[in-house]
């Protein structure tokens, strides 16, 4: 079977993702780096059911991850989920509160943050419409796939990426 193979910025960006994500667990990281390594590789004792059992195990928590795992799979493989885990929930006022915390811990620039907060107190006042507040908010956080992601529970379908 031919793969497509990923480009080395596209493998970086990826392991980037889960270092920033485990940052105290390098053990995550060995482990995805040989499971890409096993696809890239063709190992026969390495199946691509096998990767990606394993990847789900690794993940199960993080359906971001999982699904960011897919553009390294051949055609005809994909993680997906049962129908029941897909469904979103409405989010919570806690779950904005952890997102700012989070978005907060992770951006280094605290030019960046605040920015952040601005773009939310613009919005809340009506000075900013929710198709303003998706686009700078992605620009903010470019270079946090994984935040973009959890940004992404908090709005309507249309500008989901997933």
């Amino acid at each position: 079977m031919i793969i497509k193979r990923q480009s080395t910025r596209d493998v970086r960006g990826y392991l980037q993702i889960v270092l920033n994500r485990f940052p105290d667990n390098r053990e995550i990281y060995d482990k995805i780096t040989k499971l890409l390594k096993d696809l890239r590789l063709a190992r026969l004792r390495s199946t691509y059911n096998d990767v990606i059992s394993k990847v789900s195990q690794l993940f199960k928590e993080h359906k971001d991850l999982l699904l960011g795992f897919n553009k390294f799979l051949p055609p005809g493989y994909k993680i997906t989920f049962p129908k029941d885990q897909t469904q979103r929930r409405k989010p919570e006022f806690r779950d904005a509160a952890e997102f700012i915390k989070k978005v907060k811990e992770r951006l280094q620039d605290e030019h960046a943050y605040k920015s952040l907060l601005e773009i939310f107190r613009m919005y809340r006042e009506n000075k900013k419409s929710l198709t303003e507040v998706h686009h700078e908010v992605l620009y903010v956080l470019r270079d946090h796939q994984d935040l973009r992601v959890d940004f992404a529970a908090f709005l309507p379908a249309r500008y989901r990426e997933d």
